[in-house]
Order: structure tokens, then sequence, then C-alpha cells
């Protein structure tokens, strides 16, 4: 019991320094000259910030499944929750670009504030993170770990394989798109919410630098992972679920309700389908 109170005030402290994080973060691209993005058509600030401290809660947990099972000292398991988390960020507002009007990414220089602000909750967030839940021994380090991982296959079947991860992810993303299409296309057909409809030309290329993006992300999580193939199957595609899908379900609170859970199920099928194709291709038994 005591055991599983300090991890739950440890969640909430990681949480909360990433809702802070997100405030402080906006100082960044402002004094880069880049515009802060207007706000969404029916959202405001106040709730928009009480909706991201339930959804960094959620966030937060996701990464602490993370981190126990990281091999290595705190800077390189600090720097590989970090980037994930950024990362994860990046390919959300990607495709967020594409459906959306206005808003945070609402246009380029509008991305890219975005995009920079949330560097600095994602670190702080990832550093209480890998202080709090760090795996019971160090074990090897990212070094070691790299060149164990790529040992033992040729190039050639390295290359097929990352390949068919890269190809996976726009495959599984249009299959669940096209599952969801009755219940959310009204929305975007419409212009509901500022949001529009993209066209495949848009879609497709985003999809596969969405892809690029999760595998480089991924990849250091693949490495450093020890324990076994299922768990990693769990936490990874538990995080990419959350990172890439929930936070902006939970955070977009304007959005009917349909949208929010319709969609929120596409992501929970792309990312655990995606990370089960991570797994089974690139990670050895």
């Amino acid at each position: 019991m005591k055991q599983r109170l300090s991890y739950l005030w440890k969640i909430a402290l990681a949480g909360l320094v990433f809702t802070v994080g997100i405030v402080i973060g906006g100082i960044i691209p402002t004094l880069m000259g880049l515009p802060a993005p207007p706000m969404p058509e029916g959202a405001e600030v106040g709730r928009i910030l009480q909706y991201s401290a339930v959804a960094s809660i959620v966030l937060a947990a996701a990464l602490a499944t993370l981190a126990r099972g990281l091999e290595g000292r705190f800077l390189s398991r600090w720097l590989i929750l970090g980037g994930f988390t950024w990362g994860a960020h990046i390919v959300m507002f990607i495709e967020a670009a594409i459906f959306m009007e206005t808003g945070a990414v609402s246009a380029i220089n509008s991305t890219l504030f975005t995009i920079v602000s949330y560097f600095t909750p994602s670190f702080l967030c990832a550093a209480i993170i890998a202080r709090f839940f760090p795996p019971d021994t160090a074990g090897k380090s990212f070094r070691a770990n790299l060149a164990a991982f790529f040992a033992g296959r040729k190039t050639a079947a390295w290359a097929w394989r990352l390949l068919g991860v890269l190809v996976a992810f726009p495959a599984i993303y249009i299959f669940f798109g096209w599952l969801v299409v009755p219940f959310t296309y009204q929305f975007y057909a419409q212009g509901a919410y500022e949001l529009t409809a993209p066209t495949w030309g848009q879609i497709i290329p985003v999809q596969f630098a969405r892809s690029a993006l999760l595998l480089l992300i991924s990849l250091p999580i693949l490495i450093t992972w020890r324990y076994t193939r299922r768990r990693l199957f769990f936490s990874l595609g538990f995080a990419i679920f959350v990172l890439i899908g929930l936070v902006w379900m939970i955070t977009s609170y304007w959005f009917d309700p349909a949208l929010r859970i319709f969609h929120s199920l596409e992501v929970l099928g792309d990312a655990m389908v995606y990370t089960g194709a991570l797994v089974t291709l690139l990670v050895k038994k």
C-alpha cells in the first residue's frame, strides 16, 4: 500500500511538472520571435489548462510504465524518455496540422511555436520519471545495448525489417481510420470545430513522416528494454496511445463526445497493432 501511494504522488508530481512546463515552454518560442497561435473556436485557456493537468497525469503514468524497463544510468534514460515524449507530441502535431484550420497547428509558424514550446515540459517530466522510476539495476550502457541489439542480423535483414515497420504505420492508420469514418467524417465534411478533410495527397506523405519519426523515437526504447517482449508490447503500445491520441482527446474538451471516443479507439488500435509490428520485426526473442 505504501509503495502504491509512493507511485501515485510521484506520477502526480511528474504530471504537475509537465503542466507547469507547458506554460514555461511558451516563453522560448516567444523569445525566438514565433507568434503565439490563436485559440481554437470554443476553447478557453483556463479550461484547457484544467484538462491538460488531467492529461499530464495520464501521460506521466504511461512514461512510468516504460521507465522501469529501460537499462542504463539516469542521463541516458532521461534523454530516451524526453526524446520519446517530445517526439510523440510532434507526431501528434504533424497529424493535427492537416486536419485543423485554426489553433496551435493552424499555420507553419503556429505549428513551430507549439513544437518548440513542448520541448521544456517533455524533458522536465522525463527527468522526474527517470529519477523516480529507475530499474532495479543500471545494467548495461546504451552503447553496449546498441551493439547487442543490432548483432546477429545482416544488413539486408535489418533493411527489410525497418522498411516493413516504416510501411506498417500508414497501412495501419488507413485501416483503422476507415473503420471510424462512418462516425467521424461528418464533422470534417461540415467543418465542425474548424476541422477540415485533407486530401490523400496530404494524408499519405504525412503518415510516412509520422511513421519515420515514431520509429526513430521508439528505437532507443527497444534497444535498452530489459524485460520480455510481451511487457514491451503493452508498455510501449500504451505509451504511444496516450501520447499521440488520448492526451489530445482529453485536452480537446470542446469536441463532440462521439468524435473524441471514436478517435481514441482508432488511435488505440493504431498504437497496439503498430507496436506489435515493432516488437515482432525488430526485437529478438
